[in-house]
């Protein structure tokens, strides 16, 4: 209720000389001070019946009645900020359990975690003698598109190995891969890179596994083809290599991963499959498949193939060319921005003329806008820019001139 204590004093003060005219209540006195103390008290139990009359609602909660909400149903928001957890909360009144519907797979993706976290690995750090091998690629372990190394018979004992540059606390390494031709890769750990343990295996198959071993202190991690299975004679060698799409290396963390954003696109790769995206861009695939494991349990008995995945990134870099620009509020034109970027959603349009409207808010004249690209060229950019289904635009360089 919009209403002051003052609003409300003097309120009191009419009603008490309309009762007795002869009353004194001017400020100072007995009476005034009474009455203040008085509205004061009441204008307090105004404001807590709008916080109680707020808390109703979970568009109107504050972030510690959102928390308490999903803490009573059993909802996981550790890793949530107070809107993410507002779009959990919305969704789980709006979208009722029913069994295969696309917000009920966001739902249970969303109740999915695994345990510790991805070193993040660059390309420097691997080497090796197997066939085709790419570290650049092997550090992107969502691209299921670009090869990190493949293996066939004759490989035998060929090897990838990732230097960590100090030891570090491990307990798992993951591989993804793009084959149905059963191999094991042996997983082996050094500390100078000559004397090494094993510490488990790693069979291939059709997405993505994982070599767990209790918690150990490593340098260098090697894996190790030491079996696949023999073609037939009909079977190409050339069609049948084990493909390996990326690597990950998994340290211990003091909280548990978990995915803060979901989407379901059913039927994505054909009738019968569900491609989840889930953010943030940093998941690591280890909770991917937590995710996929998640759906596959809960996901009704029917012919299907569960992919997850984080949206590819597409860099936009901005140029703008502001008219006015010393009459402008840089440093707020920049966190519209900022925060314009973070809320563009896989498939979204990036519009240029938000930026021109940014640029008006904060104080400038009109503004040119140039786009690069994924470190393009810059051009000059008037129409929108659609994203796919399965790319985000993130923000890059903004130079404002």
């Amino acid at each position: 209720m919009s209403v002051t204590v003052d609003q409300i004093l003097q309120r009191m003060i009419v009603d008490a000389k309309n009762y007795n005219p002869t009353i004194k209540i001017s400020q100072g006195t007995e009476n005034y001070i009474r009455f203040a103390t008085a509205a004061s008290a009441i204008w307090g139990l105004y404001k807590q019946m709008d916080w109680t009359l707020d808390q109703i609602f979970p568009t109107t909660m504050n972030q510690e009645s959102l928390e308490q909400w999903a803490n009573d149903r059993g909802l996981d928001y550790s890793n949530l900020t107070a809107s993410e957890l507002l779009a959990l909360i919305l969704s789980y009144l709006r979208n009722p359990k029913s069994g295969g519907k696309p917000s009920d797979y966001e739902r249970w993706a969303l109740e999915a975690s695994s345990t510790g976290k991805a070193i993040g690995l660059e390309s420097s750090m691997i080497s090796g003698n197997m066939p085709d091998l790419n570290a650049a690629n092997a550090v992107k372990p969502h691209d299921r598109e670009n090869i990190a190394f493949t293996c066939g018979s004759s490989d035998y004992e060929k090897n990838v190995v990732i230097d960590l540059g100090d030891s570090e606390a491990i307990f798992g390494i993951g591989l993804g891969f793009i084959t149905n031709r059963p191999a094991t890769f042996g997983v082996f750990t050094s500390d100078d890179g000559e004397t090494w343990t094993r510490q488990g295996h790693i069979d291939a198959a059709y997405w993505w596994t994982m070599a767990n071993f209790g918690e150990i202190s490593a340098r260098y991690i090697k894996i190790e083809l030491e079996e696949i299975e023999p073609l037939e004679s009909w079977q190409s060698e050339a069609l049948n290599t084990v493909k390996c799409f990326g690597v990950e290396i998994y340290v211990p963390s003091d909280s548990n991963e978990a995915p803060t954003s979901s989407r379901c696109l059913k039927n994505y790769y054909g009738v019968g499959t569900v491609l989840m995206l889930m953010g943030p861009s940093s998941l690591s695939m280890r909770c991917c498949e937590a995710i996929r494991a998640k759906c596959e349990y809960e996901g009704p008995v029917a012919p299907r193939e569960i992919w997850v995945n984080v949206p590819t990134e597409s860099v936009l870099s901005l140029r703008v060319t502001v008219l006015g620009l010393q009459n402008m509020d840089e440093e707020a034109f920049r966190e519209d921005v900022a925060k314009y970027f973070a809320d563009l959603e896989p498939g979204d349009l990036f519009i240029p003329a938000q930026i021109v409207v940014y640029v008006l808010k904060n104080g400038g004249t009109n503004a040119t806008i140039e786009v690069s690209q994924n470190g393009g060229a810059y051009q000059e950019q008037t129409d929108a820019i659609p994203s796919g289904k399965t790319e985000q635009f993130t923000l890059g360089d903004l130079v404002v001139q």
